[in-house]
C-alpha cells in the first residue's frame, strides 16, 4: 500500500483488495460521482440501489441462463453476421452489439427505443468521466444536463413498460426481468423498478463492451488459439453451445478468461472509506479514496506464473493458475458485476461464432495499444473485418 495523493491510498494485496469490496456498503462506498460534487452516496440511496440490484438478480443466476441463452447468441449472430466484409473499429460496435444481446433477458420485443435511449446515456457517462471534472453540486453544469437528459430518456422508456399488463408472460419462452418485476406480488416502487432495468442493464454493457473488443483482438492477435478454439467449435452441436457454452466449450472458455486476465475491463477501481479503516497495519481515515488495478492484479508475477504470456492453458489445470483473490475482471462483493456468469457466456458465444462462421481480419496488429481511460480499457488504434466461411 502507499499513498498516492493527499487523500488517495493505493493498494496492491488481493488480500487487502478484497477486504475493501467484501466491505463495501458497510466500510465504504463506490467513488463519488464527480458531477454531484463529489458526495458521497446516503445511506437511503445505498439501500436502495441494492434493492434494485436484488429485484434484478433471479434473471441472472447461473441456473436460470441456459433457457436464456439461446435467444442472446442469436442476436450476436445477426448483429455479428451484419458485418460481414465492414471494415470497422469495435469500440465504435461493441456497446450497441452488447446492448442487443442482453435486449432479450430484460423487455419481450426488440424495443429500438429503450436501445437508442441506453445507448445515449452510456455515451453521455462515457463523455462525462472522460473529461474528469468534479463539478459543485451548485455549479450548472453542461455534462450534468446532458448525463440526466440522457438518464431521463431511459426512464421515459421503461415507465410505460411498467404499466400493470403491460408485459404478460404466457408463452413458453423464459420470463425477462420486465415480467419478473411485474409478477411480484408487492409492486416495487417505481424508482426501484427503474434501477433494476435500465442501471443495471447500463452498469453491464460498459465493461462487457470493452472487452468485447479485447476478445476479437486476441482472436487475431494468437491465431494457433483461435485456430483450437475453431476446432472445438466445430466440434460441438449448435444447441450444446447454445444452452450450455462453458460445458461444451472449455477450451474457448478457457480463452475468454485469459482475455479476461490480461485486459481486464474496468482496469481501474475503487472505493471511498466512509469510516476509518486498518488496512496492512496502516490506519485510513475515513474520506480517504482506496484504489486497486485489476490489471496491475493479473500481471503481477507474485501472484501469477508467467503473467505476461498469453496461455489459455493456464485455466484447465486442475487448480486455479493464481492465488487467491488475484483474480478481479468484474469486481467482487456486494457491488460486483451482477451479470458476470452472462457477461462470459456473451464473449464464449462471440468467440464461437467468429471462429467458426467468419474470418477474422485486423490489420496493422502491432500498431495497435492499450487506452488506459478513466473507466475502462481498450484497444486504440483498432479496425478489424469480419468475412463470412460459412
Amino acid at each position: 500500500m502507499f499513498r498516492f495523493d493527499t487523500g488517495v491510498v493505493v493498494i496492491s494485496d488481493p488480500e487487502l483488495i478484497q477486504r475493501v469490496l467484501a466491505r463495501t456498503n458497510s466500510d465504504s462506498v463506490p467513488n463519488a460521482n464527480p458531477l454531484d460534487g463529489g458526495r458521497f452516496p446516503t445511506p437511503e440511496q445505498t439501500r436502495r440501489w441494492m434493492r434494485a440490484r436484488r429485484l434484478a438478480l433471479p434473471i441472472f443466476r447461473p441456473a436460470t441462463l441456459p433457457s436464456r441463452l439461446p435467444a442472446v447468441r442469436q442476436a450476436l449472430a445477426d448483429d455479428l453476421n451484419a458485418l460481414d466484409g465492414v471494415l470497422f473499429d469495435p469500440s465504435e460496435r461493441a456497446w450497441a452489439i452488447c446492448v442487443r444481446a442482453l435486449l432479450p433477458l430484460y423487455v419481450p420485443g426488440p424495443a429500438p427505443e429503450l436501445v437508442t435511449a441506453l445507448l445515449g446515456s452510456f455515451d453521455a457517462s462515457l463523455r462525462a468521466g472522460e473529461a474528469a471534472v468534479r463539478v459543485p453540486s451548485w455549479m450548472p453544469s453542461r455534462l450534468r444536463r446532458r448525463v440526466r437528459a440522457a438518464d431521463q430518456r431511459v426512464r421515459d422508456e421503461i415507465g410505460p413498460m411498467l404499466a400493470p399488463g403491460r408485459a404478460e408472460h404466457g408463452d413458453d419462452r423464459p420470463g425477462t426481468l420486465l415480467e419478473h418485476i411485474l409478477a411480484q406480488p408487492e409492486p416495487a416502487p417505481r424508482d426501484i423498478a427503474m434501477g433494476a432495468i435500465g442501471f443495471t442493464f447500463l452498469g453491464a454493457i460498459g465493461t462487457m463492451g470493452a472487452v468485447w473488443c479485447w476478445l476479437l483482438y486476441c482472436l487475431a492477435a494468437h491465431p494457433a488459439a483461435a485456430e483450437r478454439v475453431r476446432s472445438e467449435v466445430t466440434a460441438a452441436t449448435a444447441d450444446e453451445i447454445a444452452r450450455h457454452p462453458e460445458q461444451a466449450l472449455p477450451y474457448t472458455h478457457a480463452f475468454v478468461h485469459e482475455v479476461l486476465r490480461v485486459y481486464p475491463p474496468a482496469w481501474l477501481l475503487g472505493r471511498d472509506a466512509i469510516t476509518g479503516l486498518d488496512l496492512g497495519g496502516f490506519e485510513v481515515p475515513a474520506g480517504t479514496a482506496v484504489m486497486f488495478s485489476p490489471y496491475l492484479l493479473h500481471h503481477d508475477p507474485r501472484w501469477w506464473d508467467a503473467p505476461d504470456r498469453f496461455d489459455p492453458e493456464r485455466w484447465l489445470k486442475a487448480k486455479p493458475p493464481h492465488a487467491p483473490n488475484a483474480y478481479l475482471p468484474f469486481a467482487s462483493g456486494p457491488r460486483g458485476c451482477l451479470g458476470t456468469h452472462l457477461g462470459i457466456a456473451v464473449l464464449v458465444l462471440t468467440a464461437a461464432h467468429v471462429a467458426a462462421h467468419q474470418r477474422l481480419e485486423v490489420p496493422g496488429l502491432d500498431q495497435i495499444t492499450p487506452h488506459f481511460g478513466p473507466s475502462t480499457l481498450t484497444p486504440r488504434g483498432m479496425t478489424c473485418r469480419l468475412v463470412g466461411t460459412s
